[in-house]
């Protein structure tokens, strides 16, 4: 019996990398499409996964899917960061919306295709303040980037509706975890000016808050989600709300460091508060986020430095 096809779109990235890790072990045949404009091809193994560099805005990457006809997609490759969107609102609309429609369109006629699992984010509620949000809350971006995701949400459901496509899209809280040094997060800020012995800087006051969700919790329930039913909007999160500040000072302790923060004015496009609540994806699944933020915090700080010796509180 031929074995499912997976295809991840950026596979080679943050995220991405992580969920082909936890599949090349599976029954699943695992293909990887990915321009690495952000990605390394050296975070997924060559000899067991299957690469096609390409920008899945491309017909390349259209006819690709064509042909390949995958069981599942995990749909990861994405323009991700707020402030860029918020300076480049074109090219953040062109890979979020024209670059996830082209992989949807290439999708939704394919034979025996099962399930296309679309990575979303909090930040589609933008400064929504009836937390904890539910899958229901009213969406109101403060972002390019969190337009740019409720739209192409938007298509996946339409899609759905026209041609019974499957799918689960999937509303991230913050993710961290070991990154690369290119990224914006605030955890990933923050590790990079301490190390240097350098003030971490925050936006604001400090005291907004997020729900943060470590990596290899989201990574499971990507896997998860081509199984998940009913179709629709789930949230993954830990439930939780942690200030920056609390953030600042878990890593602090753990690096043995009392460096002065440098406080900045607040940004446009932030928001101040978030929290999702995630029952509906754990009612539906055998999922449960598995690491505490201080728990994760030592994950993240050991995978970033191997010589750090940090203790589990």
């Amino acid at each position: 019996m031929e074995k499912n096809k997976i295809l991840i779109t950026g596979g080679c990235g943050f995220i991405g990398s992580y969920v082909v890790s936890m599949l090349v072990n599976t029954p699943y045949k695992i293909f990887v499409l990915d321009n690495l404009s952000t990605g390394q091809k050296e975070n997924i193994p060559l000899d067991r996964v299957s690469l096609t560099v390409c920008d899945i805005r491309s017909e390349e990457a259209y006819e690709y899917i064509k042909v390949l006809q995958p069981n599942y997609v995990i749909h990861l490759a994405a323009q991700i960061d707020v402030q860029t969107s918020m300076q480049e609102q074109p090219y953040d609309a062109d890979i979020n919306i024209m670059g996830t429609l082209n992989v949807i369109q290439a999708c939704k006629d394919l034979p025996n295709f099962k399930k296309f699992v679309f990575a979303s984010t909090a930040a589609v509620y933008g400064n929504n303040t009836d937390l904890p949000l539910t899958e229901c809350s009213t969406t109101t971006p403060t972002s390019p980037y969190g337009q740019s995701k409720l739209v192409g949400e938007q298509y996946l459901a339409l899609v759905h509706e026209l041609y019974r496509l499957p799918y689960a899209t999937l509303r991230f809280a913050n993710v961290y975890g070991k990154k690369n040094h290119s990224a914006n997060d605030v955890i990933t800020n923050f590790w990079r000016r301490l190390v240097q012995d350098k003030s971490p800087e925050i936006f604001g006051t400090g005291n907004q808050t997020r729900d943060f969700i470590y990596v290899e919790d989201i990574a499971r329930a990507l896997i998860e989600a081509i199984n998940v039913f009913p179709c629709g909007v789930y949230n993954i999160s830990t439930n939780e709300q942690t200030s920056i500040n609390k953030v600042l000072g878990i890593m602090n302790d753990l690096l043995g460091n009392d460096i002065p923060v440098k406080k900045l004015p607040e940004r446009p496009g932030d928001i101040l508060d978030s929290c999702l609540a995630n029952d509906k994806f754990v009612k539906h699944t055998n999922w449960l986020p598995e690491e505490t933020i201080h728990s994760g915090l030592v994950k993240t700080i050991i995978g970033t430095n191997n010589q750090l010796k940090v203790g589990v509180k």
